[in-house]
């Protein structure tokens, strides 16, 4: 069973604050906006951000997809099924925060 908006954005949450690599690798905010839910923020930058410098658009199959390397954020963008506003530099380093949100969600379907 795939996870759910509610349960990606915790599992991004705990990746971010698990990793601190992973905040000086990526440095900036995200917004990812999922269709059928809200948008939502992650901050993953050393100071701090109200404003996202990277803007993610995709429905949540595309993510599971993503999540599960059926598909990579280059080829998703490619076909257009991920839509990308703000820095693109960012958008190439998409595959750190997915990796580190696939560790989250290994761990958590493995306690189960």
């Amino acid at each position: 069973m795939e996870p759910s908006v509610v349960e990606l954005v915790a599992a991004m949450k705990e990746a971010v604050a698990s990793n601190p690599a992973l905040k000086s690798k990526f440095n900036a905010a995200v917004e990812f906006q999922l269709s059928g839910s809200d948008g939502f923020f992650l901050d993953i930058s050393k100071s701090g951000k109200e404003k996202p410098d990277l803007v993610v658009i995709a429905t949540l199959e595309v993510f599971h997809k993503l999540l599960n390397k059926k598909l990579t954020p280059q080829q998703a963008f490619m076909q257009g099924k991920l839509k990308i506003k703000g820095k693109m530099g960012l958008a190439m380093k998409l595959t750190l925060i997915l990796n580190a949100t696939r560790k989250v969600l290994q761990k958590q379907r493995s306690r189960l």
